[in-house]
Parts: structure tokens; sequence; C-alpha cells
């Protein structure tokens, strides 16, 4: 109690704040000082179009540097998308919507419709940071609602720090969809969590759909940043499933069907916020009145240009990953997989330990059921359901590694390690989950440094 009220007096938001910042400086000197350009030099190519690109190099500005060592990888794909616009098949499977939203900022950055790469690379940067800075708030006020009173203050505001000091590193420095994934992803499931406190107080009130509804509209609006949002349809799927004993039962009350139909329509809003892109493409590459090849997707049933590109020109597909030679990312994916597998598993056990989720279960005498955090999400077990799926995926269909930073947009493995942390009592399970949890930190900690160095001076992993 005495961390709690010195944490309230203190004001958390504010505390967050500044380790943001701090955390941020760090990061970002780190990575205006890497020497560059690294091994591959197509984007100093695209950043200096001059011949003397390699001779003027060392008397870039340092914040050019920064910026062109800011500007690796996929940020390339969307930093170009944003310039020209997706002219490349291959260039669809990053995301259309957020290389518009660079291209919008930019202009707006720069005051003119044709600006140049650089003021797409700042815009992507500058809506980066913003937006993990308040996924990280988002985060805070979200866990606020999954966790009973007395253990809201520590627990959540570790959790965002975890959050700031998350393994994607300078992935949400960059021009990448991530940062404003989580802050989308975050934003759905804290919408979805009102909703659900709204039930409690009001058995019909039309402010508990809105705010399904919403969740709804900020999954859509994740998903069309990067496609694993998707998953977190997996959140209304569970909703429709415990309502299907009423439905099979014809018990069904007004409020029953009113939550299914809900629960589909913000579903279906996900759905689409997939689909909008692909056929976006299918018009623009299957059209047979432009007299060009048909491109083989385009014929499929479900005509994915995004399901097409990954397989064709990423060799992406079940078990496709599974190779001796890809066992090192395994093993450097093994941490955040093991995390996501096991805060999955664990909240979704006590919930089916404890059946009536968020209602306390009759003791008997002289028996005690100790409570903690994990108990205490039961209320909203569903939303472990998105990262469990995630880490399935990761493991059997996509590239492994990339798990390190697209976990970065899931709350609850941040929770499950915040509580392992917090949790101090003297026993040897928790004892060792709190030695577990502190190793866990070090370790992220040594590799968002390491590993924003190597993005810096374009190196692997990325």
């Amino acid at each position: 109690m005495t961390n709690t009220s010195a944490l309230s007096k203190r004001g958390p938001a504010k505390r967050l704040v500044s380790i943001f910042f701090l955390w941020k400086v760090l990061l970002l000197l780190l990575a205006a000082f890497c020497p560059g350009p690294g091994y591959d030099t197509s984007a100093l190519i695209l950043f200096d179009k001059t011949l003397s690109r390699h001779k003027t190099f060392d008397d870039l500005a340092r914040y050019d540097r920064l910026a062109l060592n800011l500007f690796r990888w996929d940020a390339l794909y969307f930093v170009k998308a944003a310039e020209r616009g997706q002219v490349h098949e291959q260039e669809w499977a990053f995301s259309w919507t957020y290389a518009h939203l660079l291209r919008l900022t930019g202009q707006l950055i720069s005051g003119d419709v044709d600006s140049s790469l650089q003021y797409y690379i700042l815009s992507g940067i500058i809506l980066s940071n913003v937006c993990h800075l308040l996924s990280v708030l988002v985060l805070y006020r979200l866990l606020t609602l999954v966790l009973e009173p007395q253990q809201q203050q520590v627990i959540t505001f570790v959790a965002a720090v975890l959050h700031i000091l998350t393994p994607a590193s300078l992935f949400m420095c960059a021009p990448y969809a991530e940062a404003m994934f989580s802050l989308l992803n975050f934003t759905g499931m804290l919408l979805y969590a009102q909703s659900k406190a709204v039930a409690e107080t009001s058995y019909s009130s039309i402010q508990q759909d809105i705010h399904t509804l919403s969740s709804g509209v900020f999954f859509a609006a994740a998903t069309l940043m990067r496609s694993n949002g998707l998953l977190s349809g997996s959140i209304f799927v569970y909703d429709i499933a415990t309502a299907l004993p009423r439905i099979m039962s014809t018990h069904l009350s007004v409020h029953d069907v009113r939550k299914v139909i809900v629960s589909c329509v913000s579903g279906t809003l996900i759905a689409l916020g997939f689909v909008a892109p692909q056929y976006l493409a299918y018009a623009e590459f299957c059209n047979q009145a432009s007299g060009a090849e048909t491109r083989p997707w385009c014929k499929r049933s479900f005509p994915s240009i995004y399901s097409w590109v990954q397989s064709h020109y990423w060799d992406v597909g079940l078990f496709r990953y599974w190779t001796l030679s890809n066992l090192p990312l395994f093993l450097l994916a093994a941490p955040v997989l093991g995390l996501l597998f096991t805060s999955s598993v664990t909240v979704l056990r006590s919930c089916v330990q404890r059946p009536l989720c968020g209602h306390p279960v009759p003791q008997t005498s002289g028996t005690s059921t100790p409570r903690n955090a994990t108990s205490a999400v039961c209320k909203l077990p569903e939303l472990a359901l998105p990262q469990l799926l995630l880490a399935v995926a990761a493991t059997t269909t996509f590239h492994v590694q990339i798990v390190n930073r697209v976990a970065s947009g899931y709350p609850i493995w941040y929770l499950i390690v915040a509580t392992w942390l917090v949790n101090t009592k003297d026993t040897s399970l928790t004892a060792r989950h709190s030695q577990r949890a502190q190793c866990l930190i070090r370790g992220f900690i040594m590799y968002a440094l390491v590993q924003g160095m190597l993005f810096a001076n374009f190196l692997p992993p990325a």
C-alpha cells in the first residue's frame, strides 16, 4: 500500500511520460550515432539521389543521419508508397492505409503536395513516437479496468513501463505501423472493456452497444494497419459463443439477441478492415478491361493479394519456415513466444477453474483460495485469445522473428510479467516467477538496445 500511495501522489501518467521520453532519447541517440549506412545502401540511394552520396555521407547533419538510420527494412516500402503510391505487386503486403497516412502527414508538415522523401520519413517518425506514447497511456487505462482496485496502480504502472521497454525497440520509433497498431488495438480493447463495465451497471443500456461497436471500429482500423488485427475478431466470437447455450435452449432474451447482433456487426467491421485493401488491389490488378495479363491470384476463390504476395515473394505458409537454417530465428523468438503462450493459457485456465468469472467463489470454512491479478483478468479472458492465436500463427506459419515486434500490440503478456514482478509473497512459486520476470526484463532491455543498433545499421533481425 505504501508503493501504491506514493505512485498516486507522483502521478502515474506523468511518471510514464518521463520514463517514455528518457527511453526514447536513449534509443534515438544510439540510432543517430550508429555509423551506417549498412550493408544495404538502398535507403541511402533513395535518401540522397546524387552520385556523390557516399562521399558526402560523413558530412550529413546529425538529424539527417538519424532519419536515414530509421529508414530501414519495411520502412522503405511504407515511405516509397507514401511518396508515389503502391506501384509493384509486392508492395501491397504493406499497409495501404498507413502509407497514405504518411503521405497526408508529410504533406501537412511540408505544406506542399509534392513533398520530398525526407518529409515522409519525418512524418513516420513523429507518428510512431506519438502513437507509442498514447498506447502506453491507453494500456494503463485498459488494465485498470481488468484488475481489482487494490491491484490496479502498481501492476498497471509496471505493465505500462514494460510496453515502453518493448522488444520492438526502434520499430516503435521508425516509419513502421507497429506503434499505430498498438494504439488502435489497445483502444479497441479499452472500449470493449468499458462496454463490459457499462453492462454491470445497466443491463440494457444503449451505451454498451455504442462501446462495443466502437471497439469493432478501432479493431478494423488496427487491421488496416496490420493484418493480424483480424485476430481481435476472436473477442467477438467469444461473446457469441457464450450466448450459444441460451440460443440452443431458445431462452434468449431481447438483451441476448441485441448482444449477438452487435457482436456480429462489430466482427464484420473487422473483416471489412481486411477486405477493403484487397478489393482496391483487385480492382487495380484484375481489371480485364485494362488489357494487362491477369495475375494468378485473381482467379482464386478468394482473390487476396496479401496472401499471394506473402506466399509467392516471401514463401510464407504453413510449416514452410520450419527449416534447420531458420532454427536460430525460432530461438530468438522463443522468449516472446513462451510469454504469449504462458500468459494466454494462464488467463484462460484461471477462467475455466472459476466458471463464474468476475464473481467471488464461495469459500468453505478453514480454506482460502489466493486471489491474484491473473484471476482478476478472468473477467475478460477473451482478451487473451488474440495473442494466443498470434503465437500459434507465428510458430506455424509466418516469419517467426517478427513476433518480437508484433507482440507489442497485445496487453495480456505485459500484465502477467508485471504481476510476477510485483507479487512478492514469500512462496517458492512467486519467488520463481519474480526471478523469471526480472531476467526477462533485463533480457528485453538488452535486446532492445542491441536490436536497435542493428536496425539502425540495416542489419538483421528485422
